[in-house]
């Protein structure tokens, strides 16, 4: 590789990076951004535009954050989860968080909470032509909280249509129920809808895709051994990449090769094509063989080749797939040390952490969409027996209504005045029913239906 110095210099153009190694004086191997391919530039190192390498503080933190949730939370087979997600939500409030939770929270999050807090501002204000993100706070009148809210709580149907709103329809509900004892939610939101540079065709009778181009390679990993690696081409600032392990490598292994391949891809050293030495020509999820096909020279030339120089035509079979969850994220890291923070005079209040997620892969590209939310919620007013003295007014007898004017020269004024003549038997063999009712209900009901139906018999009632 070239020194430091001069790879500092290396940035071909907006789409490549700096990838290998100085092949001959002048001649520099790059990387495209877009499908990891390989392609020499010529040209010394005056030519090129300075670009210093990205801060991926974040993106690390985040990446350990997620390899703890799936720990803690058993989530290696989990369909799908943002932990991304669930990570903004925390750091959004992180800046809040005192005592002994503060030095929990920094270390789960990764970070100094303040760092956290920044970071999340930063990213969810970020523009991004693909990925759209958004945060929402809501809290009681009266709850008292160091986090800048909206006021008062909205209603579900509200709270429904900001989440529809926020993830382009993915996901039409808000996860958490409010009721009138919920005293603060806090949300955020991710959508994501990269499409392939070129649509993927369709195998198998519909039953999956076929890439025959983007960036596809066979890595040795330290913690699945060989695994399988297929990234489509997108222009929309994603990648999204997948990889597979032999069927006897634990899901956890997996997830850690996943890691492991996403910082090859990060530091310029996954290429397209490429597979370790002495690799078998068949395996658990590949094989190689020799075939003749017909193309044109222009497409030969853009073939990856082996050690050799022979052409190499590489192919994946992938599924079109599409996974919903809920996920009850209530017992995740720093969950609980964000809770105490947001509502810090109601120690007693529970909390809920919920997320709402969804994610489809097709021919077309991938979309997804998850929606994390937090709410903390006070517990019901206790009752206790006390001795009253209960009055009841009964106005169902024929009585009067008026209605009076206040204020001004109309003080006093009856405007409106009405007789609402009520049940014709309210007289007094009505009230002597309704002390007898007191004392026999039955008796008194018995004689409450002779007398109506002798008044129905005379006309009287209908």
């Amino acid at each position: 590789m070239p020194p430091v110095d001069t790879a500092e210099q290396v940035a071909a153009t907006p789409w490549q990076r700096l990838g290998g190694c100085l092949i001959v004086p002048g001649m520099w191997t790059v990387e495209c951004l877009t499908c990891g391919q390989r392609e020499a530039v010529e040209g010394g190192p005056a030519d090129f535009m300075p670009a210093p390498p990205p801060d991926c503080t974040v993106a690390r933190a985040i990446t350990r954050y997620a390899a703890r949730c799936r720990e803690k939370l058993g989530q290696a087979t989990t369909s799908v989860v943002s932990h991304a997600g669930l990570w903004l939500l925390l750091a959004s409030v992180a800046e809040h968080v005192t005592g002994d939770d503060r030095a929990v929270l920094e270390e789960i999050l990764g970070m100094p909470v303040g760092e956290a807090s920044a970071a999340a501002r930063r990213l969810l204000g970020a523009p991004h032509p693909t990925l759209a993100a958004a945060a929402g706070a809501w809290a009681a009148g009266d709850a008292v909280t160091p986090v800048g809210v909206e006021r008062p709580i909205p209603d579900q149907a509200w709270l429904d249509a900001w989440a529809s709103e926020r993830t382009r329809g993915l996901i039409p509900q808000f996860p958490l129920e409010v009721t009138e004892l919920t005293r603060i939610v806090l949300a955020t939101a991710l959508v994501l809808e990269p499409r392939w540079t070129e649509q993927l065709t369709t195998g198998g009778g519909g039953q999956w895709l076929r890439l025959g181009g983007g960036l596809q390679t066979i890595v040795e990993t330290a913690a699945a051994g060989a695994v399988l690696v297929a990234k489509p081409h997108s222009e929309d600032g994603i990648d999204v990449i997948s990889v597979r392990a032999h069927p006897r490598v634990a899901p956890a292994q997996v997830w850690q090769a996943v890691d492991e391949v996403v910082a090859l891809l990060d530091d310029g050293a996954l290429w397209h094509g490429e597979r370790p030495h002495g690799l078998p020509r068949r395996g658990f999820g590949w094989r190689s063989r020799a075939v003749r096909v017909q193309m044109t020279d222009l497409a030969r030339a853009e073939l990856p080749t082996d050690a050799w120089g022979r052409p190499q035509q590489w192919r994946s079979q992938v599924p079109s797939w599409s996974a919903q969850e809920t996920l009850d994220l209530t017992e995740a890291p720093g969950v609980a040390e964000a809770a105490h923070a947001i509502l810090p005079d109601e120690p007693g209040a529970a909390t809920s952490c919920v997320q709402s997620v969804r994610a489809e892969y097709d021919a077309d590209g991938f979309r997804a969409a998850a929606l994390t939310a937090l709410d903390r919620v006070g517990s019901a007013p206790s009752f206790e027996q006390v001795d009253v003295e209960r009055v009841d007014l009964d106005f169902r007898a024929p009585h009067a209504v008026v209605a009076v004017a206040r204020g001004g020269a109309w003080e006093g004024v009856p405007l409106v005045s009405a007789w609402v003549p009520g049940p014709n038997y309210m007289d007094s063999d009505g009230e002597a029913l309704e002390l007898l009712a007191e004392t026999d209900p039955d008796e008194a009901a018995a004689l409450s239906a002779y007398k109506e139906a002798r008044m129905r018999e005379r006309g009287e009632i209908v």
